[in-house]
């Protein structure tokens, strides 16, 4: 299945690139990078050959998506496995 918008919630992320664009923490706003790594809380993002850890709760976060267009996700959404968002978009 093709990532897009509509379901970019239940979709693979590694490899997107990311920004944090909103935070509970004022030093996360701005890191930008590309996603190497995703577990339940978090998501780990190469910054300049350097990998930072960034929590899903509390942070809003803008997807570059493979064709170009950006969205604008708040990462309480995201709070879940990957392999978990992933079924959820299988189950009729």
């Amino acid at each position: 299945m093709k990532i897009d918008r509509q379901n970019v919630v239940n979709h693979e992320l590694i490899g997107l690139c990311v920004t944090v664009v909103e935070s509970a923490n004022r030093s996360s706003v701005g890191m930008s990078g590309r996603i190497v790594d995703e577990s339940r809380n978090t998501f780990t993002i190469e910054i300049e050959g350097r990998e930072k850890m960034a929590a899903k709760h509390c942070n809003t976060f803008e997807f570059t998506l493979p064709e170009g267009s950006k969205v604008r996700i708040n990462g309480d959404l995201l709070l879940a496995r990957p392999e978990d968002r992933a079924a959820k978009s299988l189950r009729c």
